[in-house]
């Protein structure tokens, strides 16, 4: 088989099986296409039909060295640790559906990369946003407060909320489903403010469809002001707009919303398992990152108000 097939049928499969993002399918793409640029100028043939059986570990080592040591673009570590997962994904896609036997990018190596806390909107912050009235009155203003808290009282991807059906709401029970990564589907408890927040943006965004005599996409609870799904790109600048209100951190997105869902809920005595099961993790140390959020606020706090925290004040 050659690269470029490969690559092919690896989109297909992260597309159709395992529901990944376009975000994210473009860049798995983005890094194997790279691959094939790297190998066709070593080979000076940018039309070449590339077999997998020529690529060994050696030619992967030397297309990651590549960027380490690209003196006119500086890639930064974590940019080299997703095109090396990258490699190690596509090659045990080829192995398990029996595509291709050998595993080139087994013995590759992550670089050391620095501990990153998520970001997070303060408590009390955002418990002002969604109290306060920041939002107008109108379908739009609505509509804006009902995103705002359904991420941050459920925690959901950005995916999930565009993608959320009427038919997976389910008001009486107050929960929703939601299907994540893998097409895996969940089952989310959501509160009374934000079931009410839902309700009151629907109520409102039928009247001004019907009024309008515009047509609209009722399948889904979010739309766009032409009456069609709700896109990603809106979704940021909706959670940058509001979030920018309350806080100045300099991140301001859905995801934002999310860190501060589990970090807010285990500081509140939630069970970590609870919150790996909330969020659709797939592993509990990638929800423990949380964990460290919480303690780091703790010794801030500590730092800024005991007065034998930093003994350098008092010397």
């Amino acid at each position: 088989m050659n690269l470029i097939s490969a690559i092919d049928k690896f989109s297909s499969y992260l597309l159709d099986e395992k529901n990944y993002s376009r975000h994210t399918l473009l860049n798995y793409v983005r890094d194997l296409n790279d691959l094939y640029s790297f190998i066709a100028r070593k080979i000076e043939d940018r039309g070449a039909k590339i077999e997998l059986k020529y690529i060994d570990e050696l030619t992967l080592k030397d297309f990651i060295a590549s960027f380490i040591l690209n003196s006119e673009q500086k890639y930064s570590k974590r940019t080299i640790s997703r095109k090396i997962s990258t490699l190690k994904s596509f090659y045990k896609f080829l192995n398990r559906k029996k595509l291709y036997n050998a595993n080139p990018a087994r013995n590759l190596i992550f670089p050391k990369l620095p501990k990153n806390l998520p970001t997070v909107v303060d408590e009390t912050a955002l418990v002002n946003l969604l109290d306060l009235e920041y939002f107008s009155k109108d379908v739009w203003g609505l509509r804006d407060r009902a995103i705002i808290e359904l991420l941050y009282c459920t925690g959901i991807r950005l995916n999930e909320l565009v993608n959320l059906s009427i038919d997976n709401f389910d008001e009486r029970n107050m929960v929703i489903k939601v299907s994540g990564k893998g097409r895996k589907e969940r089952i989310i408890p959501i509160g009374i403010p934000a079931v009410g927040a839902v309700l009151a943006y629907l109520e409102k965004r039928d009247k001004y469809f019907e009024e309008k005599g515009t047509d609209c996409d009722m399948s889904v609870i979010f739309n766009a002001k032409n009456g069609k799904k709700l896109y990603p790109a809106l979704v940021n600048r909706i959670a940058e707009k509001y979030i920018s209100k309350v806080s100045e951190i300099k991140k301001k997105s859905p995801h934002v919303l999310r860190h501060s869902f589990a970090t807010h809920m285990l500081n509140h005595g939630a069970d970590i398992r609870a919150v790996k099961d909330l969020l659709g993790h797939a592993s509990l140390s990638t929800t423990q990152i949380y964990t460290h959020v919480s303690v780091e606020r703790l010794k801030e706090v500590y730092n800024k108000a005991h007065p034998k925290a930093d003994s350098a004040k008092h010397k």
